[in-house]
């Protein structure tokens, strides 16, 4: 018969705090929900680890079923909950004074969340590209036995590749002679086309010059014509200003475009989650980032790091998905979304003719 404590190996778990300014002769009360605190954000990232492998696993194929879409919908979710809730979780850090964590700072050296392997695999397994990363030599700061275990653990598939992969395959885009990236960039073409005119009327009627506005205009579609155009996107993709493959980029596009429609709800969802998984990635960084500038203000982190300034870059710069964030951009009023062809809006909603 199992037993609570034996099933939960509470023995290990709860004699598993070892204060160092206790080991010093000099005990600090604070440095016990220090260590908890920290134990619990690496508990929390084995289990986004598990639920992250878990959606790669069920989107990198080369056919994902409607059911396992809306499972993978459900794991990303809880994912966020948990990201949260993580996020969160620095408020408990923060009811520590920047007085009380020097009374045991000292006997860190030269330990560091820095060194947390789980959150450099997380990272990686997301989709984090080294080269924008602000401090590419971070593995340095990791154990010989530590970086072999990051490499193992990160050399498949990524969740940006297996989402990517995805979207490639996504079919209903094309249908006679009707080709939804043609048509819907008919439509954006209109659209600044109206707003063109609204601005050379609203400015005769006000007698200024509309020059500046028209110019806005025009920079705004030469956006949106990069996405529809094959050298263009190429050109984005060359200077690192757009990741994704065109076809997935333009599959994200039409899944937000054509969101109502029932097999693309799901998807939709999906899409989302993901974007919300980036921000509250972000929005951990950021309060990891307020936690250290009130702890110890300018210093330099116990790992050897900048501190404040070092994670503040963080937050900004080693975003994931940027080319799904930036789908908004390209997005028209419902209005003048191109209407889909019978048999393209039909077999979005039977799942049996999708899938025939």
């Amino acid at each position: 018969m199992i037993y609570y404590s034996d099933y939960l190996e509470l023995d290990k778990v709860l004699s598993a705090q070892h204060p160092e300014s206790d080991k010093a002769g000099q005990p600090a009360h604070d440095e016990m929900l220090f260590i908890i605190t920290h134990q619990t954000f690496e508990l929390w990232f084995k289990q986004v680890l598990f639920e992250m492998r878990s959606v790669i696993a069920l989107f990198h194929r080369d056919y994902v079923p409607e059911a396992d879409v809306f499972l993978a919908l459900s794991r990303l979710r809880r994912t966020n909950r948990i990201m949260e809730h993580l996020a969160e979780q620095f408020t408990l850090i923060e009811t520590m004074t920047p007085g009380d964590f020097m009374e045991f700072r000292a006997f860190l050296n030269p330990a560091s969340g820095f060194q947390s392997v789980q959150w450099r695999v997380l990272e990686r397994t997301l989709g984090l590209r080294e080269e924008r990363r602000v401090l590419r030599a971070y593995t340095d700061a990791l154990a010989e036995q530590h970086r072999a275990e990051l490499d193992a653990a990160t050399a498949g598939t990524t969740l940006f590749d297996a989402i990517e992969r995805w979207l490639g395959a996504m079919p209903f885009m094309e249908s006679g002679d009707f080709t939804f990236w043609q048509a819907y960039r008919s439509a954006v073409a209109a659209m600044f086309e109206h707003d063109r005119d609204e601005v050379r009327t609203l400015a005769a009627a006000e007698g200024h010059d509309p020059s500046e506005a028209l110019a806005q205009i025009d920079a705004n579609e030469a956006g949106f014509d990069a996405i529809f155009s094959e050298p263009q996107y190429t050109d984005l993709q060359s200077r690192g200003l757009r990741r994704m493959s065109r076809n997935a980029s333009l599959a994200a596009l039409f899944i937000s475009a054509y969101r109502h429609e029932p097999l693309l709800q799901a998807p939709y969802q999906v899409l989302d989650a993901i974007i919300e998984l980036d921000r509250l990635v972000s929005l951990w960084r950021y309060r990891h980032t307020m936690m250290v500038s009130r702890m110890i203000g300018m210093r330099v982190g116990t790992g050897g790091s900048s501190g404040h300034d070092y994670l503040m870059q963080t937050t900004v710069r080693q975003r994931i998905f940027d080319d799904l964030t930036s789908l908004s951009s390209f997005l028209v009023p419902s209005a003048v979304v191109p209407a889909l062809p019978a048999d393209i809006a039909r077999r979005l909603q039977f799942v049996n003719e999708a899938r025939g």
